[in-house]
């Protein structure tokens, strides 16, 4: 009954969130000034839920709840803290605690794993892309704020945490013991073919750089026309690491550039000289994030890379925690990276040139993204182009 009141009192704050700011937007013959008339809806929907609700409602768990879902109607990566809340949650960032290794995210006030990090506990456990958290060490996470569900994931070095999730494809629940550690992504390899190379990238890294131009430049040696970087799963790492390898691929210039409404940054900028002229293809997923996915664009724009696969997570944002004046804490995005060319990446990601439609569980042992990706290195044509 607790986990129903709970979805319930989420859902209606969050009507009254999304009914303000819809009000915001279209107040055409309301007679009024947009806020205000935000503010009245939003005023009705609260009184009439404490008048008529089955059970009496609790006023701060209301108001948290509307919080919660304007954040939540934000972007799966943006959170509210609530004045309750924060000393709770500054303590546990400064605890040092450590995670398994899960991206995670949230969209309609439920988590769900963008994907594990390359080289994590969580990887080697068998978490999968997507997967729907259920539980956290045995209790329902299904309607908690982000930052709290992150908080559950932490803890001790050397403890382990029990997750159980919702996966699709399988369709069913799994619950994993997984430890807590600190990790390292695996660096770069490359599997070489008669006239192709094989590049994995599991992260950008600041040994990335230097991993690919080993390989670049045993390609120009043995005479090979096509790499295939594999971006798939790459997740990670602070998205300026994507400028270096990039001007390998592309020379010197704008990598990406950054809009924001109150926040100004430089362009993202290659300085290093271009040592790869052969033809390139990139392997991506929906499991491909942040500095992965400004790399793949700069090189799609400005180096006629090819992608292949499936559209990437949209993650190349910038983050910020902006306090509330009544002392409660928007973590929200704040700016988003564009292509070289003017796509936006936050929200949407890098749409493939030649898409490859992988349903979970269904792949009969087969790797449908990199057997297409080396058709498309030796010459094929690409089966769409990006919008």
């Amino acid at each position: 009954m607790r986990s129903n009141r709970a979805r319930l009192l989420f859902v209606i704050g969050s009507l009254a969130a999304l009914l303000s700011l819809r009000a915001v937007s279209n107040p055409a013959g309301s007679g009024k000034d947009p806020a205000t008339r935000a503010l009245s809806i939003f005023s009705d929907v609260f009184s009439l839920t404490r008048q008529n609700y089955v059970e009496p409602t609790e006023t701060r768990t209301l108001l948290d709840g509307a919080y919660d879902g304007m954040s939540d109607a934000l972007d799966p990566f943006s959170y509210y803290v609530s004045v309750s809340d924060r000393s709770a949650y500054r303590a546990q960032e400064s605890s040092g605690a450590v995670g398994p290794g899960i991206a995670v995210a949230r969209r309609g006030g439920f988590p769900y794993v963008i994907a594990p990090l390359p080289g994590s506990p969580a990887q080697k456990a068998g978490i999968h892309p997507g997967d729907l958290l259920d539980t956290v060490d045995g209790k329902a996470v299904r309607n908690a704020s982000l930052w709290k569900v992150k908080s559950a994931l932490e803890g001790p070095e050397g403890s382990h945490v029990e997750v159980t999730v919702f996966r699709g494809g399988d369709e069913k629940k799994v619950t994993l013991s997984i430890a807590r550690a600190r990790f390292e992504p695996p660096a770069l390899s490359t599997s070489w073919q008669k006239d192709l190379a094989i590049v994995k990238i599991p992260a950008l890294t600041r040994s990335t750089p230097d991993g690919l131009r080993q390989a670049i430049e045993e390609a120009n040696k043995r005479g090979v026309q096509s790499l295939v970087l594999d971006l798939r799963g790459a997740i990670g790492g602070d998205i300026s690491m994507a400028a270096a390898p990039a001007s390998l691929f592309m020379g010197k210039g704008v990598v990406a550039t950054v809009v924001g409404r109150r926040v100004t940054l430089p362009s993202l900028e290659a300085a290093g000289d271009r040592i790869w002229k052969g033809r390139t293809v990139i392997l991506l997923d929906d499991a491909t994030a942040g500095a992965s996915e400004v790399f793949a664009a700069a090189l799609h724009d400005r180096a006629d890379a090819i992608t292949v696969g499936e559209t990437t997570v949209g993650m190349a944002i910038v983050q910020k925690p902006v306090p509330t004046q009544s002392g409660g804490l928007l973590y929200m995005t704040v700016a988003r990276y564009l292509s070289p060319s003017g796509k936006t990446l936050a929200g949407k990601g890098v749409s493939p040139d030649d898409r490859v439609v992988v349903f979970p569980g269904e792949t009969g042992g087969k790797d449908a993204i990199l057997e297409r990706g080396l058709e498309v290195a030796r010459g094929a044509v690409p089966g769409r182009r990006a919008a």
